[in-house]
Order: C-alpha cells, then structure tokens, then sequence
C-alpha cells in the first residue's frame, strides 16, 4: 500500500508539470545558481574559505530537504483524504510515503549536483561521510517530526498551515543557510544555536567542506532536540490520528 501511495505521490507531484521529472533538479540548481551569483563576489574567505557554489550547496540541499518534508507532510492527510475509505490507508502511511518520495528526491538531486560540481573543478566530495550521513539521518528525523506535528496542528487550528507558509523564508536566514556562523559577532550567535537547523546545517558543511571549523554547534543538542520532537510528534500523532481523517 505504501509503494502504491508513493507512484501516487510521484506522478501528482511532477504529471501536471511540462517539465516532469526535471523541475525536481532545476528548482534546487537554480537556488543555487543564483545565490552563488549573488554572493559569489564575497570571495572565498566570505564562506569560511569554500568556493561559493559549494558553499551554497551544502547548505541550502538540506534546508530544501527539510523544507519539502515538514509541507509535503503538513498536508499529507488532507491531501488524501478519499482514499481513508480503503482499511489499508492509514495517515501514517501518507507520512511514510511522501518521507520516502522527498528522501529519493533529495538524494538523487544531491547525487547529480555533487557531480555537477565535480565536473566544474570543485572538491565536492564530502571529506567525512559519515559525519555528513549521520547529521542527515537526524536532519530526516527531525523534518519527519515536525511535518506531522504541522498536520496535526493543522487539523486543529487552519491558521498552522498559513503559519507553515509564513516562517519558512525567514527560517532560511536564520540558519546560516547562505553565510557562516562564524560571521555572526560572538554575543549574538546564542541567539542563533537555539535553533535545531543551524547546528544541521554547520556539522553537514564541517563534514562536507574539507578544513571547514564550526566549533560552537553540537551534535548532541541537535539529537536531543530531535529525539524529543519525534517523542512529541508520535505522541500527538497517537492521540488524533482518529480525528485527523474526522476533519
């Protein structure tokens, strides 16, 4: 049931689109592109000594990431609601099948890029894997969480999908998407470690960009604050999973 809800989700996202499968790549490329354009004449020592494309690229790949996640599954239920009829389609299973969608989508984009930068001369490839790995699987979980938290809120109280709508541009410049941590004067970067995507974002370029420090950021507050969201989100999810499909 899942794999069928997933080529659901796969030829609803991109059918309606002249450019199918490729708008995947071009959304992402182009972000980049233009940023890199923008920002580009900074010079190396304005992205902690990383060429601007591949600077921008290692952090806007998983801000998009958790963009995609927490919407598509903010209006995961709703979005199928005619097909709660069948015993066999749970919101869970909605949850679950466009998590998996965003996750091959974000891994081939990724994929074709780093390649793309390979080919243009850059040293894209990440010089601790297993760093960059690990921080994306708690990125996963954490944007998993908060989607179905959003859902639920949603089902509560409409104003939390305008709310969703509202913070995510904003979010972007708070979480050192398109600069440094490093930037930011020392009596104001607390102000920035509270939020969760910051630290996702430093310990992905520390462990992606090779001689890239970010000594401020912890992975171990970023796994708490992720354990406890999805604590939370299956939580509520338990509680209302009945009144999600009710509304």
């Amino acid at each position: 049931m899942t794999f069928g809800l997933l080529i659901r989700e796969l030829k609803t996202r991109f059918g309606s689109y002249r450019l199918g499968y490729a708008w995947a790549l071009l959304d992402p490329l182009l972000i980049i592109c233009a940023f890199s354009l923008i920002f580009g004449m900074r010079g190396h020592s304005g992205f902690g000594g990383a060429p601007a494309p591949l600077f921008i690229t290692t952090s806007y790949l998983p801000f998009i990431f958790f963009r995609n996640v927490v919407s598509k599954l903010q209006s995961a239920v709703s979005a199928n609601m005619g097909l709660f009829c069948y015993r066999q389609v749970t919101p869970f299973t909605t949850f679950i099948a466009r998590f998996i969608l965003e996750v091959i989508i974000g891994m081939v984009v990724g994929f074709i890029l780093i390649l793309g930068l390979v080919w243009f001369g850059f040293d894209a490839i990440p010089s601790d894997p297993l760093q960059v790995i690990m921080i994306y699987l708690l990125l996963m979980i954490f944007s998993f969480s908060l989607g179905v938290i959003f859902c639920v809120a949603g089902s509560l109280f409409q104003e939390a999908k305008k709310f969703l709508d509202l913070i995510m541009m904003p979010l972007m410049f708070i979480s050192c998407v398109m600069y440094p941590l490093a930037t930011i004067p020392n009596q104001y970067q607390h102000w920035f470690l509270w939020n969760p995507l910051v630290h996702a974002v430093e310990l992905i370029r520390s462990g992606w960009i090779s001689g890239y420090i970010s000594p401020n950021v912890s992975g171990v507050y970023l796994s708490f604050i992720t354990m406890l969201l999805l604590t939370f989100a299956m939580s509520s999810y338990r509680l209302s999973h009945r009144s999600l499909i009710a509304s």
